[in-house]
């Protein structure tokens, strides 16, 4: 057993990341800010939001799958996980440079979505350390 696999198989269950409350918390953040858009007269920078937001859970749910597919194969590697962090994360970001370049001024609304979707994780996150915290 790898050094990777064998930190795994230490982590408790109820500490592994589920994707649910996130998910409830974007659609509900991307519904006000894509209708407050709307609202100032910038429809576009709402939907590039939401996109934003989409971009953020699809790195959550592809880090996720990373992790899965790099633990449980034969000589699990930091490498191997490095290489496919430095992939998702290219990806992400030239998507997300392409939008903020091609629909200026509104394409900033896809930045601002990634770093809701961060501040999302970040809470989601942090929750469940603090009520532990609390419990001491």
């Amino acid at each position: 057993m790898s050094a990777l696999q064998s930190a795994a198989s230490n982590v408790p269950a109820s500490t592994v990341m589920s994707l649910r409350r996130p998910v409830i918390i974007s659609v509900i953040v991307g519904v006000v800010g894509l209708v407050a858009c709307v609202l100032l007269g910038h429809p576009v920078m709402g939907i590039l939001g939401v996109i934003g937001l989409g971009l953020g859970l699809f790195n959550g749910r592809m880090l996720q799958r990373a992790t899965v597919k790099a633990i449980s194969g034969d000589n699990p590697t930091k490498r191997a996980m490095i290489g496919s962090s430095a992939q998702r994360l290219m990806t992400i970001t030239l998507i997300a440079l392409a939008l903020g370049f091609f629909v200026r001024p509104d394409g900033l609304g896809v930045f601002v979505g990634l770093a809701v979707y961060q501040l999302i994780n970040i809470a989601h996150t942090a929750a469940p350390v603090v009520k532990e915290l609390r419990t001491r």
